[in-house]
């Protein structure tokens, strides 16, 4: 009976040890969502070339400390005043090159507005012409109609006196309605010679298949575009000339200001990374080396897109270094979705994520590290990050009701 009873109470033993060990093991991650997608991370600052020639005295390793406009080196451009003189060579010969142009479209212009003036005087000339011959028209159609209007009132009387029948002053009174209408054509096309007169004293012709002005009308307004656009060259131009002249001319201090440029950070922090070495031609605005600076560290995280609804700003969230046993305290500065999975170019590390996997950006305090800056800020290292999960009945209903309907 004893044997009965221990045996009872060591099965009950052995169960209730095995619900806390799978209630330890299983609730942190019910619970909790824990990711070990996460690295830290840090903005990069950029050090660029301040001018084209060759990196000398480029000597400053990664992970090296620097200071704000510390010099790291030197880019020495010993062809600077030969690329002047050149440059200035070419933009003299380019400026006498446009003003022999400008002189020719002055000379082509003048010509165009000869042309044009002939042309008009010509126009002139030939609608007074016509407006002569219409004159002289009318006159004789005037003429026509005033002894069609005798004809007829002679034809009436005679038709009064019966020496004529009537057919005869049907006759006379057609002859003068056509005259009539003759006579009126007349004058209606005098009146439109002389609105083409007036139309031609402002530069505008008028008429079936005609430009509102001629050719050589039109080739004079776009050449006065093109010297338009000529002038602003030239005073470009001989802007540059004057102000290469100007640096050509002030002394050996200038010159060596052109030759040779220090490289210096633009913030204090790490040296990162270095693109250029002793002997490399870069030219200006070249990007030599990556700063870091570690109070600027984070911890860049992917987790599961459905979580990010409770990752708001402000909640807190725990971190470890991989390999290492104290966790530590972080909150979360800003979350973004799986639509943002492109690489970022301003931060030292890259995060790899998944299709369906958000981004969290954890704020961090690095004074509880051994010598972060002996560790390059800690940059790029995997790190545990653990946050509270949080459970939607409405969204895990959404989910089984969508699997069963499957």
């Amino acid at each position: 009976m004893l044997v009965k009873l221990q045996g009872k109470w060591l099965r009950r033993g052995i169960g209730v040890t095995i619900l806390l060990t799978a209630v330890t093991v299983v609730g942190p991650a019910v619970f909790n969502l824990q990711s070990a997608n996460a690295i830290v991370n840090t903005p990069v600052f950029s050090v660029h070339s301040p001018i084209s020639g060759t990196v000398v005295e480029f000597n400053a390793a990664a992970g090296q400390a620097v200071s704000i406009d510390q010099p790291l080196g030197r880019v020495l451009n010993l062809r600077a005043r030969e690329s002047l003189e050149n440059e200035l060579q070419t933009l003299q010969e380019r400026l006498d090159g446009l003003k022999r142009q400008q002189a020719d479209w002055l000379q082509l212009q003048q010509e165009f507005a000869r042309r044009a003036k002939r042309h008009s005087e010509h126009g002139l000339a030939r609608l007074e012409e016509q407006l002569a011959e219409v004159a002289s028209l009318a006159q004789a159609q005037r003429a026509q109609v005033r002894q069609d209007s005798d004809t007829l009132a002679r034809q009436e009387r005679l038709a009064q006196e019966g020496f004529i029948s009537p057919l005869q002053i049907d006759v006379a009174r057609n002859a003068l309605q056509a005259s009539q209408a003759r006579l009126d054509a007349i004058l209606a096309r005098e009146k439109i010679l002389r609105v083409e007169r007036q139309a031609l004293g402002d530069q505008i012709y008028l008429g079936d298949g005609r430009n509102d002005v001629p050719y050589t009308r039109q080739k004079q307004e776009d050449l006065r575009i093109q010297l338009t656009e000529l002038q602003t060259r030239l005073r470009e131009t001989q802007s540059r000339v004057d102000q290469i002249r100007v640096q050509l001319a002030q002394g050996a201090s200038s010159q060596q200001a052109w030759q040779e440029a220090p490289i210096q950070s633009p913030v204090a922090g790490l040296l990162w990374r270095k693109f250029s070495a002793n002997g490399s031609e870069v030219i200006a605005g070249a990007e030599l080396a990556q700063v870091i600076h570690c109070g600027d560290a984070f911890v860049d995280a992917a987790v599961p897109e459905s979580q990010l609804s409770h990752m708001t700003p402000g909640t807190p969230v725990k971190y470890r270094l991989l390999g290492t046993d104290a966790w530590r305290e972080g909150k979360v500065r800003a979350t973004s979705g799986s639509g943002s999975n492109g690489a970022d170019p301003t931060l030292a590390a890259q995060l790899p994520r998944e299709r369906k996997e958000g981004r969290v950006l954890v704020d961090i305090a690095q004074d509880g590290w051994s010598d972060p800056e002996a560790h390059l800020c800690y940059a790029g290292r995997m790190v545990d990050l653990k946050m509270p999960r949080r459970w939607s009945p409405r969204a895990l209903l959404s989910r089984m009701t969508a699997l069963a309907g499957t």
